[in-house]
């Protein structure tokens, strides 16, 4: 049996629960929230993520989902629980950099500090997000967005499920439209940074400096699996190609997890807070098992 580490991104459903779950195997996630705190300036030991409005604290938003994931690996690493090869889900990169050794703890924190600001000050006063839409074609939803400039597919969850991002208001009129379409389901989802977008092909070139100017970045102790050309690697060098291009190049979790598939991979442990890899995962074709943050003991106590 191969394992892989998948990691959510910073658009998570939590249930509230997560940090005492994690309490009963370490105080890693208290250790880390700390030291997050400390380096940021947020008072992230005392962010509740059932009450806040991510939209309204993006940034500690990100910051929270980035240590939730870090915590699991290093729980399950502490107990030699390892990866056969890790990907992320978008910005779950940081976390899944983490895990493979290649970025320090702070490291991916100043990641994401940088990230969301040069996207910031890229889109300045551009009202922008993202958005989802279930159960309609790739072709149906290029089509709706034909005459729509301001949006893109930014990923494909499944044959049926896609993500959008780009202008807000013409998203809400691409969701509209898919409804109308005969959508299953569409929703606006709750952040402002539209991710995997040419919008932020600007942003993408400045961070790609950052990176190699500010940052400390080490090959991977594992195989990364790309989300979005699903090329393997562990070189330093690939791994800032990634980092960049995971601004504003569409990424395809379908056919990421098939070629986790491919390389015979068939347990799946989703290190981070909630259920959204899980719920993903129901879209896609596979004898395969995803472990959510719920059921670590069944991996860690075996």
């Amino acid at each position: 049996m191969l394992t892989g580490f998948i990691f959510p991104a910073f658009v998570s459903e939590y249930k509230g629960d997560e940090h005492e779950l994690l309490r009963q195997y370490s105080d890693d996630i208290d250790h880390l929230l700390k030291e997050a705190s400390l380096k940021t300036g947020f008072s992230l030991t005392k962010f509740y993520i059932k009450e806040n409005d991510f939209r309204d604290h993006e940034l500690e938003a990100q910051y929270i989902s980035y240590i939730f994931g870090c915590a699991v690996s290093d729980i399950l690493k502490r107990k030699e629980v390892t990866p056969d090869y890790i990907s992320s889900y978008s910005m779950g990169l940081y976390s899944a950099l983490y895990c493979g050794g290649s970025i320090s703890f702070a490291g991916g924190l100043d990641l994401i500090r940088k990230a969301f600001e040069l996207i910031k000050g890229v889109l300045r006063t551009t009202d922008t997000g993202m958005g989802s839409i279930v159960g309609l074609e790739r072709n149906d939803i290029l089509k709706l967005l034909s005459n729509k400039s301001g949006v893109t597919i930014a990923n494909a969850n499944g044959i049926y499920s896609y993500m959008i991002s780009g202008i807000r208001s013409e998203i809400e009129e691409v969701l509209e439209l898919a409804r109308l379409e005969g959508a299953l389901h569409t929703s606006l989802m709750n952040v402002t940074c539209p991710y995997h977008t040419p919008l932020l092909d600007e942003a993408s070139r400045n961070f790609m400096e950052f990176v190699e100017k500010e940052v400390v970045i080490k090959d991977s102790g594992y195989r990364i699996v790309s989300g979005i050309d699903q090329r393997t690697f562990s070189e330093k060098k690939e791994i800032i190609r990634e980092l960049s291009a995971n601004l504003n190049h569409q990424i395809n979790w379908m056919k990421t997890m098939e070629k986790i598939l491919n390389l015979k991979v068939n347990r799946f442990i989703e290190c981070g807070a909630g259920t959204s890899l899980y719920k993903i995962g129901k879209f896609i074709e596979g004898d395969f098992r995803i472990i959510t943050l719920s059921e670590l003991g069944k991996v860690i106590e075996v």
